[in-house]
Parts: structure tokens; C-alpha cells; sequence
């Protein structure tokens, strides 16, 4: 009949063995054997996937087909390491506020006329308690507070920093792994400022192919592209490095997409300790809550003291939310670095790619003269300012639009500096506006929407991420349909 297995007795006064062993099991997810072999294949093919040993793709089709089989492996990574992550859980951040704001004032922090509060989408930021008058002060944060590449060097990871060839190059991604290692570290001086930090983040690399495609037509497409690329090819690179390491259990895409989000979101650069007048990339606790606004540069460092200074840029109200500029930057670029856009942005602007063509007769002419007048790069800009061209790319787009005999004049002309003046009037300018208004309209008929069609997306749809991408095709879009104006009334009194 058998041998009967006999009856398990109930522990006293706790739960049984099955089911300590259930609740460590929740606790310590690791992978399993069989899953760490099958991800560490997904791995290698991702590592040669995002590492172009065979050189960068150069059309938009190519770069998006890259993407697509980097994505897809990113995403079998996911699903494998779903659920498998043993790094630590954030409380919710609402609740940390308290104990993170007692923390940062023991370690000297001085605190004035500001709170941290919620506002809507988005997110967190600083309120002001009482009224504040412009420049007034109203932070300071002591470096010792600061999580920086400088403590990483003296952290658990320094002789990492030291000698990992990627590490020394690139000091973001020093202060992404020292803060994930932070984060699960059970003694880590900077718990309280890592408990309210964001959980999600809405840069790039949390976006689908799907949303993606919606900045199909935009310069910030091709930015996303490679941040992402880069993002997953940093994660195999650790990967592979943790690999026989107790930090391979705590380095899920998940968790390193989270720390470089928070990098690349609330870093700032601070004077080094030692005294050197080199900067040093940091992440300032409290400051790092303000939200940006069009304005001044607000914040300055007191190196006597080791604080940075944060300034009223701007008379604010008991109530208001205080924000800070954050600096002379394009939509792309928030989108892409920051996770949002700003509709009323003064200082934005969109990227052109423009050069001569390699089969054009006169292009070494070209190119000697653009040479003489410090137009070398093929990467301009158009401004969403009335006159939406700057002198860099009227002379680009002169020295294009001459003739041989037009050409060899300027080449001998010790006046050449005149190509960049905007209003000195030359006989190529009719077609440079009737260029610029052509280049223009091909550029808007490359978005998957009309003007249209945004303003409508804008106002009726409820994804966060779509309207984000919605509102920048809408002030690129704006930016091309001001310089097509622009244009059309240069055109006019040319030809007057």
C-alpha cells in the first residue's frame, strides 16, 4: 500500500514552513536557472543589435528598422525578467514627503517660503506658502546632500568608476548606476530622497513603437531613436558586466530605464569639491521638485558655504506654484531629456538638416566659402520668432542658391562676412525665400497629422503620452507655418 507521509505540525505562535517559504519566494524573486540562461541569450542578441558593429544606419527607413528589432528584444527581455526584479519598491511619494523634507534640513538644508506639493499632470513641484519678491531666496541645498559622480567614486562602485571604460566617459550614466545601487541599498544615507523620486517617467524610453510612430516627420524621431538605442545597449553592457555579480539580481530594463529617466530628468551641474574648476554632475534633492517655466536662470552656487542657491526668478504669490527656468532649450529637447513640452516656449525652435550634394559641380566652391565664414555644420535652425532665420542659415542657404560666376565672386571678395548679414539684400534672395517656402511645405506634409487634426488630439484625448507628442508636431508644425509667412512676405518685397 505504500508508506503514508506523515502529518506536518503547525508551528506555534507563526505562520508554517510552506509558508515562510511562500513569503521569501515573494520576497526574493530571482530568476530561475532556465530563464537567466534564456535572458542571458536575449542579451547577447540585443548587446550586437544596439552596438552597429557594422556600422550606423543612415536613412530614417533603416534607423526605424533598427529600432523595430531593438525594440522587440527589449521587450522579450521585460517579459522575462517580469516579476524577477528584487529591486527595492518606492513607497507612495505623497507619504515620503514629510520624512524627506525633515532629512534634508538635518543635514542643513534652509528651506523658505516653499512647500512640496501635487499639481496635477504635472506631478509634483514646489508651492509657495507666503509671497515672494523677485530674487529673493528661497533654497539652499548643501552639496553634502547631493548625490553626485563624486560620492559614486567613494561609494561601493569607485574602483568600478575608476577603471570601466564606459564609466569614465560618461559621468550621466556613473550617476545612474550609483543611484539604482543606491536605491537597494539598506543603509543608504539618501533613502528618503530616493522614496520621493518618480516611479514612472514619461521620457522616450517608455514610449511603445506605436506612440513613437506619432513623431514620424520630427527632427525629435531620429533622437528618440538613438537615445533609446543607446539606453538598451547600456543595459546589455551592464548586464553582461554584473553578470557573475550579486547586482546582476537588481539590474532589470525596467530599474535601469527608471534610474537614467531620473538622471536625465533632475541632473544638474555643480562646482567638484576639490576645488578644481571642473563641473560635476549631480542630483539635488528639493531643488529637483521645481517645475520649469519661461523666465531667467534663477540658481547660483556659494562655494564658501557648498550650497547651491536657488533664487526667486520672478514675484511670486502665496499659493502659486515657484518654478524655475531651466534653460535656453527646444521642445525636442524636453521631450526627448525631460518627458514633457512647453506649448509657450520663447526659446524654441526647430532642427534642419541641410548640405550640398556630393554630385553638385560646384560643391568644393561651396564649401570653401561656407569655410570662410564658420558655416561647417550641416545641422540649422529655425526660430518661432518673427524672423525665424539667423544669419547661419540665410548664408547657407545664399552660397546654395549661386551660380559659377557668383561663386568665384564671393570667393574673392574680402567682404565675405556679408553672407551672414540678414539685411544685406543680394540678388539670390528671391530664391532663397522660394527654397525655404518649398523645404517648408514638404516638411509639414511629412507629419502623420494635419494642424488640424492636433488641435483636435489635443483636446479630446486622454493619453498622456499622445498629447505630449501631439503638442510638439503642433509647435514644430507652427514654427514651419511662421517661416512659410515669413518667407512669402520676403518674397514680396523682393519683388517690388
Amino acid at each position: 500500500m505504500g508508506r503514508k507521509t506523515p502529518k506536518k505540525g503547525k508551528q506555534k505562535g507563526g505562520m508554517s514552513m510552506d509558508g515562510l517559504d511562500a513569503e521569501l519566494s515573494d520576497l526574493f524573486k530571482t530568476l530561475p536557472p532556465i530563464k537567466r540562461a534564456e535572458l542571458t541569450k536575449v542579451v547577447e542578441k540585443l548587446f550586437h543589435a544596439s552596438s552597429n558593429f557594422s556600422g550606423e544606419p543612415t536613412t530614417p527607413v533603416k534607423q526605424w528598422e533598427e529600432f523595430k528589432e531593438i525594440s522587440s528584444l527589449v521587450e522579450r527581455v521585460r517579459e522575462i525578467e517580469a516579476g524577477h526584479s528584487m529591486c527595492r519598491n518606492l513607497p507612495d511619494r505623497k507619504s515620503a514627503i514629510k520624512p524627506f523634507t525633515a532629512w534634508l534640513k538635518d543635514l542643513g538644508a534652509v528651506i523658505k517660503k516653499v512647500e512640496i506639493g501635487a499639481f496635477g499632470d504635472q506631478g509634483l513641484g514646489l508651492r509657495v506658502t507666503e509671497d515672494v519678491a523677485e530674487g529673493e531666496e528661497v533654497l539652499r541645498i548643501p552639496q553634502r546632500a547631493m548625490m553626485s559622480v563624486e560620492t559614486a567614486k567613494t561609494s561601493s562602485i569607485g574602483s568600478l568608476v575608476e577603471r570601466d571604460p564606459l564609466l569614465k566617459t560618461m559621468p550621466n550614466v556613473v550617476l545612474a548606476v550609483h543611484l539604482l545601487i543606491e536605491r537597494n541599498s539598506p543603509s543608504s544615507m539618501w533613502e528618503p530622497y530616493i522614496n520621493v523620486l518618480p516611479h514612472t517617467y514619461s521620457t522616450v524610453l517608455y514610449f511603445t513603437p506605436i506612440q513613437l510612430e506619432g513623431l514620424k516627420g520630427s527632427p525629435a524621431l531620429e533622437d528618440a531613436l538613438k537615445q533609446y538605442k543607446f539606453v538598451a545597449r547600456q543595459y546589455a553592457y551592464f548586464y553582461r558586466l554584473f553578470a557573475n555579480t550579486l547586482l546582476k539580481d537588481y539590474l532589470t530594463f525596467d530599474d535601469y530605464r527608471w534610474a537614467v529617466s531620473t538622471v536625465m530628468t533632475r541632473q544638474n551641474l555643480v562646482p567638484a569639491k576639490d576645488g578644481s574648476e571642473a563641473a560635476c554632475n549631480a542630483l539635488i534633492p528639493f531643488w529637483d521638485m521645481a517645475n520649469h517655466d519661461q523666465g531667467q536662470v534663477s540658481t547660483d552656487y556659494d562655494p564658501e558655504a557648498g550650497m547651491s542657491l536657488c533664487y526667486a526668478q520672478r514675484k511670486f504669490t502665496a499659493g502659486e506654484q515657484f518654478t524655475i527656468f531651466y534653460g535656453v532649450r527646444a521642445n525636442c529637447d524636453f521631450l526627448i531629456h525631460n518627458g514633457f513640452v512647453f506649448p509657450d516656449n520663447q526659446e524654441d525652435c526647430l532642427t534642419l538638416r541641410l548640405g550640398v550634394a556630393k554630385t553638385d559641380a560646384h560643391a568644393l566652391l561651396r564649401h570653401a566659402i561656407l569655410e570662410k565664414i564658420g558655416v561647417v555644420s550641416q545641422k540649422f535652425y529655425l526660430r518661432r520668432t518673427a524672423e525665424p532665420m539667423d544669419g547661419k542659415l540665410v548664408a547657407f542657404l545664399r552660397v546654395l542658391q549661386m551660380d559659377e560666376e557668383q561663386l568665384n565672386e564671393w570667393q574673392q571678395s574680402t567682404e565675405v562676412e556679408k553672407l551672414l548679414d540678414l539685411q544685406n539684400r543680394l540678388g539670390v534672395d528671391g530664391k532663397v525665400m522660394q527654397y525655404m517656402i518649398t523645404r517648408a511645405a514638404l516638411l509639414l506634409r511629412a507629419y502623420p497629422t494635419t494642424l488640424e487634426l492636433d488641435q483636435q488630439i489635443i483636446k479630446e484625448s486622454k493619453d498622456e503620452v499622445e498629447r505630449l507628442i501631439c503638442q510638439l508636431r503642433l509647435c514644430e508644425k507652427r514654427i514651419l507655418v511662421n517661416c512659410v509667412a515669413y518667407c512669402e512676405q520676403m518674397l514680396k518685397t523682393i519683388n517690388q
